[in-house]
């Protein structure tokens, strides 16, 4: 899991762990970069906007590097160039989106689906 909010990164940790999901924690993308590069995980949950390097910047480096490991980028929302920031995330790659705020129930689902290879509409 990315993202820069420490809070939510906790809250979701508990959720995971709840459904016997390992987690690894990281508060940005970088550091996601090198956590993945070690311990290669089966997802990876990202926030889209977070200081330093964001979750577009995680996506297209992990795709650059050919790493096929399904992302799910989670935004409130914004737009970049008239599109929305979880329409770019799919376009770069990402496997599923999910705006925020999102239910438990809806968080889960979507993994479940995307680890299942299944595809996930927004």
């Amino acid at each position: 899991m990315v993202d820069d909010d420490p809070d939510l990164l906790q809250s979701l940790r508990v959720l995971l762990e709840a459904y016997d999901y390992g987690v690894i924690m990281a508060a940005n993308a970088a550091a996601a970069i090198a956590a993945v590069t070690e311990q290669a995980p089966d997802l990876v949950l990202t926030d889209i906007y977070m200081p330093d390097a964001d979750g577009f910047e995680l996506i297209n480096t992990l795709r650059q590097h050919d790493v096929t490991v399904p992302v799910i980028a989670m935004s409130g929302g914004g737009r970049v160039g008239g599109y929305d920031n979880l329409s770019i995330a799919t376009h770069l790659g990402a496997a599923a989106v999910i705006d925020k705020p999102f239910s438990n129930a809806s968080l889960i689902d979507t993994i479940e689906r995307v680890l299942a290879g299944q595809k996930v509409e927004r």
